[in-house]
């Protein structure tokens, strides 16, 4: 599905971007608004400088979303435009005060996903995104196809443990436990990539980001679990690190959906040799 168009690539940045901030500024609210249990009726005064622009910043988000749909003419952009709308709907105050505790947890758990959809069209729309000339032959039990549709699943369940601890639903417990299987898995596969394929144009740069930003992810969530022992929940320090986690939590699952694009692309099945 890959489209060599360089307006339509740049303009995917820019609503990435501008998705990026959104959530950043919805995790500061999250954040400033942690120790609050059940319906929030209005929230402190700290946290409405960022709900007021949380809520702009998405709406202008989703309208060039469909822009990006109407652009790309291909039916992934319009289920990404749909999964942004959702995302709204359950981000506004009447379903959050009615149903706190999911609405919360799918609104953060939508939010990444819209983030990577649009993070996908950037990846496919990129010049540098084409196949190879010399496609990898998939020798991998299990497969490296199946390996790449995997990290994003569990990058995505990462997310709504961690979702489901902030709204808590969950103990901290299972968020850290996977958060160690998550590390593996993508540690596994980009060690791979990056040592057996060290020239390849694609698989290379996306592994080693996938892996960087995983690595930095982990440190920012043990992180701010310490500053939640030692320090109150609307300190400054834990407020920084829980929005720096939440972020690159995002960036993971966006580096994990676009890794996986690019082994779809770049890795074919297993020729068997004739007897």
């Amino acid at each position: 599905m890959q489209i060599d168009s360089p307006w339509l690539h740049r303009f995917a940045i820019l609503v990435a971007l501008l998705a990026l901030i959104t959530i950043v500024l919805g995790a500061v609210i999250t954040s400033l608004l942690r120790p609050l249990a059940g319906p929030i009726a209005a929230s402190p005064a700290a946290a409405v400088p960022f709900e007021f622009w949380h809520h702009i910043a998405g709406e202008v988000t989703v309208v060039l979303m469909l822009g990006l749909a109407i652009g790309f003419s291909k039916q992934f952009g319009w289920i990404g435009l749909g999964i942004g709308i959702l995302d709204g709907v359950l981000g506004a105050r009447a379903i959050t005060n009615a149903l706190p505790q999911l609405s919360g947890i799918l609104h953060a758990l939508l939010a990444p996903v819209f983030f990577a959809s649009i993070v996908a069209i950037a990846a496919m729309t990129s010049g540098s995104s084409k196949k190879g000339s010399d496609p990898i032959e998939d020798t991998w039990h299990p497969s490296l196809r199946s390996l790449g549709l995997a990290i994003p699943a569990i990058v995505l369940l990462q997310i709504t443990l961690g979702a489901s601890y902030r709204y808590r639903a969950l103990g901290v417990l299972w968020h850290i436990l996977n958060a160690m299987i998550v590390l593996l898995l993508i540690l596994i596969v980009a060690v791979f990539l990056i040592r057996q394929f060290p020239q390849h144009p694609t698989l290379r740069p996306a592994a080693i980001a996938l892996a960087v930003i995983t690595s930095i992810q982990v440190l920012l969530g043990f992180a701010t679990f310490l500053l939640l022992i030692l320090l109150p929940e609307t300190s400054p320090a834990v407020v920084i690190t829980s929005v720096l986690h939440v972020t690159t939590g995002t960036l993971t699952f966006g580096a994990a959906v676009v890794l996986a694009l690019q082994i779809r692309s770049n890795v074919g099945s297993a020729v068997m040799s004739p007897a």
